[in-house]
């Protein structure tokens, strides 16, 4: 009886030690198809509620992400007689004279990376009203390298049995935008996609600017391949912004003037456009009808803002940054008033914001501000105003005649308007000149602020505070000229610290963020008709003669002197 016992009980023993042999091996294939199946199905993650949170589970969904370094193929140019408008939806406007938040804000969270000095703004949001974080955020436009999110690569030895399930190509590739919204680790050499989803995803970026090229590395690439990867591109961006708190829109920009200057190449897949000068030299339907189909092919891919179009007055046909690159319409202020006006309403009828640019006039300009500091004390003319005369006195009235747009300040020196600093530190150029006398007030945005002319003389912390200090709404950063990897980051906390010391005040942040908010709000898809989107102008009065627009007369704006055109 004890022999049976005991070779029943050996029986026993093998049966145990069989079956814990298949728990160690089935557990571990089990949990890599659960896991596998989270990853590839839409929203998986929320098939096991908490199963993310356990340890180990985060890093493993985070390396599941597809790769996205497909090739990519160049597709023929888009047809300019098929429109396709995809500005983003937008939240409501907030009113100009309240803190109120854009829809929807009040149901997000802060993010969790933020201080706890932050946290205490973020408060706020439960009440209708963003963040002190989520405000400065909106305020910076910034540039980035990359063209496409990239993944972190699976390590298969990670997870036990995972080995032999994946299989290249077996993650979906809507996984690849997923990003951590932490903010890019110090001493990273990178700001590339993923490090400015996660900054747009936590708030601190507001817009992006795209470029064809990398200057600081010599590259002929950075983040233009294709009008298919470019639309890729916007999209995930555009998702990030959606997920911020926010969740505002993102600007999307590039400099697409023409010419010399356009972004997106016919190499590329894209369409080229004659120069300014040359539509000058035609008719203003003219100009609108290039403007339509060059706002159609860049609604198409996702570019929602056009850094365009030039209104310097073609003064000094031999300026190195304008006249030489044919970027003026022309020689006569009204008709580059009129040209200027057909481009921006043909590029509302593709649903896409316009800036007007450089502010307070370019054309004379013997120097390129690129380089170093633009001196037009003893060259500007009064007449170089007279454009933004035109177009802004009819839309200056709180938006009331409905053009939704910006004007771009330029890194311009004139001593007779600021003895101290170029327009885009000045006081006196902006909330003086532009905003007091000129009636301007939608949003301003800075040129580059990595140019020579301002990274020669000023620090950042100067930089920022004295943009936002003279009424600037949107500092760019193109990160381009000058490559810092974490100039985002830094410009946020830079400009969170000066409100923190009392140097910039809250409701100056709240200022800015409700001019974007509101232009903002003016991008919703489908509403891409003429005038009725609110980014185009109304029609422009009779003219006034250029004569009774070079009248000047001195004011006195703060502690500075400045010469405005005379009422």
């Amino acid at each position: 009886m004890r022999k049976t016992f005991s070779r029943g009980a050996a029986g026993v023993t093998c049966l145990r030690r069989g079956a814990v042999r298949t728990r160690r091996v089935c557990l571990p294939l089990l949990a890599g198809v659960i896991m596998l199946a989270c990853a590839v199905l839409p929203g998986g993650w929320g098939l096991l509620p908490g199963f993310a949170e356990m340890p180990g589970v985060s890093g493993v969904q985070g390396a599941m992400a597809a790769t996205a370094n497909a090739t990519v193929t160049t597709p023929a140019a888009p047809s300019v007689t098929a429109p396709k408008v995809a500005a983003p939806k937008s939240p409501s406007v907030p009113a100009v004279s309240g803190p109120a938040a854009p829809k929807g804000a009040a149901a997000r969270p802060a993010p969790a990376s933020v201080t706890g000095q932050e946290q205490g703004q973020g408060k706020a949001q439960a009440h209708g009203e963003p963040s002190l974080s989520d405000m400065i955020g909106q305020m910076f436009m910034v540039g980035f390298r990359g063209a496409q999110a990239q993944a972190a690569a699976l390590r298969a030895g990670g997870v036990p049995g995972l080995g032999k399930l994946l299989r290249p190509g077996a993650v979906n590739a809507v996984n690849a935008t997923k990003a951590t919204n932490a903010a890019p680790p110090a001493g990273n050499s990178t700001y590339g996609v993923n490090e400015v989803l996660a900054d747009i995803r936590a708030g601190r970026v507001g817009g992006v600017i795209l470029f064809d090229r990398d200057l600081t590395t010599g590259s002929p690439e950075r983040n233009i391949i294709s009008p298919k990867q470019v639309r890729a591109l916007s999209a995930a961006l555009q998702a990030a912004a959606s997920a911020s708190p926010a969740g505002l829109p993102l600007f999307v920009a590039v400099d697409q003037e023409g010419g010399r200057v356009q972004r997106l190449k016919p190499e590329r897949g894209f369409t080229q456009y004659p120069p300014a000068r040359q539509l000058g030299q035609g008719t203003v339907d003219e100009t609108r009808l290039r403007a339509v189909a060059m706002g159609r092919e860049l609604a198409d891919a996702g570019v929602n803002l056009n850094f365009a179009p030039v209104v310097d007055v073609d003064v000094n046909p031999d300026s190195p940054a304008i006249g030489r690159l044919g970027r003026a319409y022309g020689r006569d202020p009204r008709a580059v008033a009129a040209h200027a006006a057909a481009f921006v309403n043909g590029m509302a009828q593709a649903g896409v914001v316009s800036c007007l640019k450089h502010f307070p006039g370019h054309g004379s300009a013997r120097a390129d501000s690129h380089l170093g500091v633009t001196d037009v004390s003893a060259t500007r003319r009064p007449e170089e105003l007279w454009p933004y005369r035109a177009l802004l006195r009819p839309a200056g009235n709180a938006w009331a005649d409905g053009w939704g747009g910006m004007v771009m300040v330029g890194h311009l020196y004139d001593n007779r308007l600021d003895a101290a600093h170029p327009a885009t530190l000045s006081r006196a150029a902006i909330d003086g000149l532009l905003r007091r006398d000129m009636g301007w007030r939608g949003v301003v945005v800075t040129d580059d602020l990595q140019m020579g002319a301002i990274t020669d003389r000023y620090p950042l912390e100067e930089v920022v505070f004295r943009a936002v200090d003279a009424g600037a709404d949107i500092l760019l950063f193109g990160n381009n000229l000058r490559w810092q990897p974490d100039l985002a980051a830094r410009a946020h906390a830079t400009l969170t610290g000066l409100v923190h010391s009392g140097r910039i005040s809250e409701d100056r942040i709240r200022q800015s963020y409700q001019r974007i908010a509101r232009l903002k709000g003016l991008l919703r898809a489908g509403d891409a008709t003429l005038a009725g989107n609110g980014l185009a102008m109304p029609e422009l009065p009779d003219l006034p003669d250029v004569g009774d627009a070079t009248k000047v007369k001195k004011i006195d704006s703060g502690t500075n002197a400045g010469v405005v055109l005379q009422n």
